[in-house]
């Protein structure tokens, strides 16, 4: 069987299809007469893909093949290279309004596709080799098994312990849970930690993943962050114990430590200082970990040893992820019959069950189910740390989910994955085919939820918003299957995944790298690199090298988040013409060069946290392909001020999320707001419009010309795709036909939310009883407000409509400040 090479080649083969199937590029070969040129390379393409499918579905093992799969990589990364060109050259011209008819493409571009030959060829004779081999499956021996529906007894067991008196002592009593990668430890923790009656009993619980890299600072650090709900960037050690004592002080806790490896008594007590001075009676820790040895160095009063589950528990777990109903397995005896012996191979480890049942779910093939049991995956040698049923698993999954699953193995060992950042991510990537930005958002989206059902990623139970880690196992397995394909090069570790890659690696992540470390020297090596992401678990504080973005043309996604010391970015950040995302979070930014305006593929910014940073340059409209800039409320967009207009917003069709405008008060009629475009927006659900120049302490309102700012409103109609809308300081006696009756009920039946502050001259509300979706009304200081009628509820002269439901959704309302209310 191929390993790692085809993983990343089939996927962006496809995503290279892709593009060249787009207008875009079907305008542009005709423009520069390279239509046949661009077919021939789309035919190639397809070839390599038909070969690849086959080495996968054939299982085929042959130890020339990685090589030659590299060989292939590397072309088809060169020929995106040219694709993305092209690209960039319409956007560009688009922008510039400029047509440049060119009779000749520049040497480098024509020379790769003309260089097609060898690959059609040597593609083409492998795939005659492959197309004449028989597949090679085995049967293999049936091995006892099982899982996780029968901890409840277990877990009640511990709770038991937990609960009761007879532990009470001066120092916190320690309660190990130990068992192999995948039984279930974690998850036994989590009954135990949710559970009502500890719920109750503890005033305060932690729950803390303990890295394989962690030290004493980091532990201490995370404990309290988990204690407290809150972030704390103290680098030193004895300040954070003293906030964490402090933090602890009088209250009963509940603290899990979940995936403990380190086996250095000295850091143990080191940690548990402040636990033990502060702890109220009663307080308990439980850990989980591999090893009895953890235990015994934690002075565990406990020791549970978790084992496999029995089987019959095993069977119902496969049974609940891989049918759907019952009467599905009770109709197919067939692949009843296989499940059970899938349950049994998998030693009673629960991790594996679910995975081999998200793997078949609704899958009532027998054929497929009986080749992965006969799978001679389950028969490899030297895979000891990476369960075969997980390989098997990863091997199955279809060809679009495998590329975003080994993208994973970039990240350390417990990272808490943001589902919308790595989705992001992942289209920045190419990795998602799809013409309509707003379904491939939802189709990536989709992407991750499969690979989560699969169990592939885990919900991860700390206090952060939707997101997620990944098993131990599973990011062995990422590492794995991602060989030579992927680089994480760790501070003062050896790289674990970077032994076999040669200097033309396109991926990096570098954790915790220092601004003099041989790590950020070695990144001069990697010519065509297209991703570089910097992990940081502490403060970093060093500059960009001037020259490091001429290094780097064909970069995709760059993160440079958590540089405190990053305070301004190089004009040659406008040379990466090919970046679509680019993460600035908690950086010490203070400016942002004008050459970002001339990345015309740029999809995601994001720069919350940069305090420093004040505004973003006027020509940010040039983004024609931005879909999420993510930014603290206080940063001004220059486009919307006395220098420029509104109509910056324009060409923004792709922008997503929340869109916040302000000092609307520089905007002077219809026509200046209509430029926005706000009704094409359909990726925006949120829309704040403010207008400043209301003074809110005092009952007049500078704004005297009442017609023109109703005018601006009327301009700003928001897409029917809008959820949540905040109108604050409107100067307007009356208000825009889109928020009038008829136009109220038929565009926007998707509002969930609507606040009207300062709107100090209108004195009466729309009729915002007809919204079917509704859920909270916010509206308050609004001084001239006389009368909510029926008009308010959506009452009309009409009978019939009188009779209609209003303010059906509706869960919170919210009315201050109104001195002037009659009724």
């Amino acid at each position: 069987m191929a390993t790692g090479a085809d993983v990343v080649v089939s996927p962006l083969v496809q995503v290279l299809l892709h593009k060249l199937d787009s207008s875009v590029m079907s305008d542009f070969g005709k423009q520069w007469s390279t239509r046949e040129e661009l077919d021939d390379l789309s035919a190639i393409l397809q070839l390599i893909n038909r070969m690849v499918s086959s080495i996968e579905d054939m299982q085929i093992r042959d130890p020339c093949l990685p090589i030659f799969l590299g060989d292939l990589r590397q072309f088809v990364f060169k020929a995106t290279v040219t694709v993305d060109n092209f690209i960039y050259e319409a956007h560009r011209q688009s922008v510039s309004g400029k047509i440049e008819i060119k009779e000749k493409i520049e040497s480098k571009y024509l020379n790769l596709i003309s260089s097609d030959k060898w690959c059609h060829d040597e593609t083409e004779r492998r795939l005659q080799t492959i197309s004449s081999l028989d597949k090679r499956i085995k049967s293999s021996s049936i091995i006892d098994d099982s899982e996780i529906f029968g901890r409840r007894e277990m877990a009640n067991d511990v709770i038991n312990l937990l609960l009761s008196d007879k532990y009470d002592m001066k120092k916190v009593p320690v309660f190990s849970i130990v068992g192999i990668g995948g039984i279930g430890k974690t998850t036994l923790a989590q009954l135990i930690y949710n559970d009502e009656k500890v719920v109750e009993h503890f005033e305060v619980r932690a729950w803390v993943c303990v890295s394989e890299e962690s030290n004493i600072i980091k532990i201490t650090r995370s404990i309290l962050e988990s204690m407290t709900k809150g972030k704390w960037d103290i680098e030193n050690l004895q300040p954070l114990q003293c906030e964490l004592q402090t933090s602890l002080s009088g209250k009963r806790f509940l603290l899990v430590l979940d995936d403990i490896w380190f086996e250095d008594r000295k850091t143990w007590d080191a940690v548990r200082v402040p636990l033990n001075v502060a702890a109220k009676k009663g307080s308990r820790i439980v850990v989980t970990t591999r090893t009895r040895k953890v235990s015994s160095i934690m002075n565990s009063i406990e020791t549970i040893d978790l084992e496999g589950l029995p089987y019959e528990d095993g069977w119902q777990l496969f049974k609940f992820k891989a049918f759907i109903d019952d009467e599905i397995y009770d109709t197919h005896p067939n692949l009843k019959r296989i499940g059970e012996n899938f349950v049994k191979k998998c030693k009673g480890v629960a991790l594996a069950v679910k995975t081999l049942g998200g793997l078949l779910y609704n899958e009532l093939d027998v054929n497929k189910w009986t080749s992965i049991l006969e799978s001679e995956m389950w028969e490899l040698e030297g895979d000891d740390e990476i369960l075969p049923a997980l390989r098997l698993s990863y091997y199955h999954l279809p060809t679009h989910l495998k590329l975003c699953f080994a993208y994973c193995s970039l990240s350390p060992k417990d990272y808490i994955f943001d589902k919308k950042a790595l989705v992001r991510l992942w289209m920045a990537e190419g990795f998602i085919a799809c013409k309509q930005v707003e379904i491939m958002e939802d189709l990536s989206g989709k992407y991750f939820d499969e690979l989560y059902y699969r169990s592939f990623f885990q919900k991860y139970s700390g206090y952060y918003g939707n997101t997620f880690v990944m098993h131990d196992l599973m990011h062995d397995l990422a590492e794995s299957i991602s060989k030579g394909l992927y680089l994480r090069v760790e501070e003062g570790k050896s790289e674990r995944n970077g032994s076999i890659i040669s200097e033309k690696a396109h991926y990096i992540s570098m954790i915790d790298a220092q601004p003099e470390s041989s790590m950020v020297k070695e990144l001069y090596k990697y010519k065509d690199l297209s991703t570089l992401i910097f992990f940081s678990s502490s403060r970093c504080d060093w500059h960009i090298p001037s020259d490091l973005f001429e290094q780097y043309r064909c970069l995709l996604v760059l993160d440079l988040s958590g540089n405190d010391g990053l305070d301004s970015l190089p004009d040659s950040i406008g040379n990466l013409k090919h970046l679509c995302f680019l993460n600035l979070n908690y950086t010490g930014i203070e400016v942002l060069p004008d050459s970002l305006c001339s990345l015309y593929n740029l999809q995601t910014l994001m720069l919350e946290h940069c305090y420093k940073l004040d505004e973003i340059p006027e020509n940010i409209g040039n983004l024609i392909n931005l879909q999420y800039i993510e930014m603290n409320k206080d940063i001004k967009i220059n486009g919307i001020n006395s220098s420029s207009t509104i109509e910056e917003l324009k060409d923004l069709f792709y922008i997503q999320g929340s869109i916040f405008i302000l000092r609307l008060e520089s905007v002077e009629d219809f026509e200046e707001a209509k430029k926005a475009n706000l009704i094409n927006k359909h990726g925006i659900n949120e829309l704040v419009l403010h207008w400043n120049n209301c003074n809110y302490n005092n009952k007049n309102n500078n704004n005297d010309n009442e017609a023109s700012v109703e005018s601006v409103l009327e301009g700003l109609r928001p897409s029917t795709r809008l959820k949540r809308l905040f109108i604050h300081g409107y100067g307007g006696l009356s208000y825009p036909t889109w928020m009038m009756m008829k136009q109220i009920i038929m565009f926007y039946d998707m509002l969930t939310l609507v606040e009207l502050k300062f709107c100090n001259k209108c004195k009466f509300l729309p009729p915002l009883g007809n919204l079917p979706s509704l859920k909270q009304l916010h509206i308050s200081s609004m001084k001239k407000m006389e009368y909510m009628g029926k008009e308010f509820y959506g009452h009309s002269n009409n009978n019939n409509n009188n009779k209609q439901l209003r303010f059906q959704m509706l869960e919170i309302l919210h009315l201050s400040c109104m001195d002037s209310l009659k009724e």
